[in-house]
This record gives C-alpha cells, structure tokens and sequence, in this order.
C-alpha cells in the first residue's frame, strides 16, 4: 500500500473518529434523569385488586359459552396485570403432561399455517400459569390464553392441548391506576408485570422485554 494511500485512510479515520466522538458524561446524565422520571411516574401509581374469575374447562370449549362467561367481567379503562392459575395441583400435573404430548407434536407443524403459536414453556414448578399485562382489550386476550380465537397469537390455548381435562382455571387481575390524569404508558405497565413475573415464576410466557 502507498503512502499516499495510507495517508488517506488516516484522514478518513480522523474525520470519523471526530464526528462520531459521543458525549458520554450527558448520555449518564440524560439517563439518570430518564430513571427519576419512570420513578416519579410510578410513585404516583397504585396497584389494586380488580377481578376474579374462575373457568371450569367445559365452560371455555366453544366462542358462545366462553362470550357469557367473558361478559361479566366489568368494563375497564386502566391497565391491567393478570394471573392464570389451576386450582388443583394434581390436575397441573396432568395439564402439562398434555401441554407436553401436544408441544412435540406442534413443533413439527408449519409456522403460520397449521401450527398453534404457544407461549414459551419455562418448565418451573411454580402453581402459576401465566403472568401478563392488557392495555387495551383484556377480554380478547383471555379468549386468546382460553383458546377459542385464532392460532396466531403467541397464548396459552388452553383448549387446544388439554386433551378435554376437567379442571377450573382462575383468572385474577389486577388494575394499573394513576393517581395523575394521564394515561400510564405500556413500558410502566411492563416495569411493574416483571415484578409480579419475578415473584411468581409462571410455568408459561415470557418475562416482559425491558
């Protein structure tokens, strides 16, 4: 290589290394100010009670008599974090071994075509199916996790792969309030679901990606 040339790609490098040189002092400094602003915001929120439903599996095997069970869950503006569990842990035991005979099978099936898109199975020994949070229709999201919508979702389907086990699911949920008139942003929701995730381990799902 000629000096000339060299010379060049040293220019080259310099004009780079200046334009891209990056103020990391403020990087830190705008971070920090971000964290105090998600801590303030969550200083100001409070996490209540706000239903409990339980579902016996012949209850959620078609759309109809899932529709007049999921109509009397009350209507809600606020976010919301929910727990799926099975009330009986010998009929847990049996769920996953059906979930199991029916995920080595659904792996094999082509991706958006025939296949059921599963939550991601943890294998924990936890009593918790599933932990997750709703902005916006916490109903359609229950069907999803029941298994009477469609496959493409990433949900439990439950009724897809329990091989018509007679057990009872409960459904609590939890609402997200802000004591401020503005709305609680998604990643608050998700700050706050990690805890509940953390805590209680779910055998399925997904720790919020934060």
């Amino acid at each position: 290589m000629s000096l000339k040339i060299k010379l060049s790609l040293f220019c080259i490098f310099e004009v780079y290394y200046i334009t891209m040189k990056i103020d990391t002092k403020n990087i830190v400094k705008q971070s920090e100010k971000f964290a105090l602003n998600i801590a303030d915001q969550i200083s100001k929120i409070t996490v209540k009670p706000f239903c409990e439903v339980s579902f016996h599996s012949l209850e959620f095997r078609d759309r109809t008599t899932v529709k007049k069970h999921i109509d009397k869950i009350p209507k809600n503006n606020n976010p919301l974090i929910y727990i799926l569990q099975v009330q009986s842990p010998k009929k847990l035991k049996r769920l996953i071994e059906c979930f199991e005979d029916y995920h080595s099978e659904n792996k094999l099936k082509a991706k958006n075509k025939d296949r059921v898109n599963l939550s991601k199975y943890n294998r924990t020994s936890s009593d918790i199916l599933y932990v997750g949070s709703s902005t916006t229709n916490f109903k359609t999201r229950i069907k999803n996790h029941l298994g009477t919508e469609g496959t493409r979702t990433y949900s439990l389907h439950l009724c897809k792969w329990d091989n018509n086990l007679d057990y009872s699911v409960k459904i609590s949920a939890y609402e997200v309030i802000s004591e401020s008139e503005e709305v609680v942003e998604r990643f608050i929701v998700e700050i706050l679901e990690q805890q509940f995730w953390d805590k209680l381990s779910p055998i399925f799902g997904k720790r919020s990606g934060l």
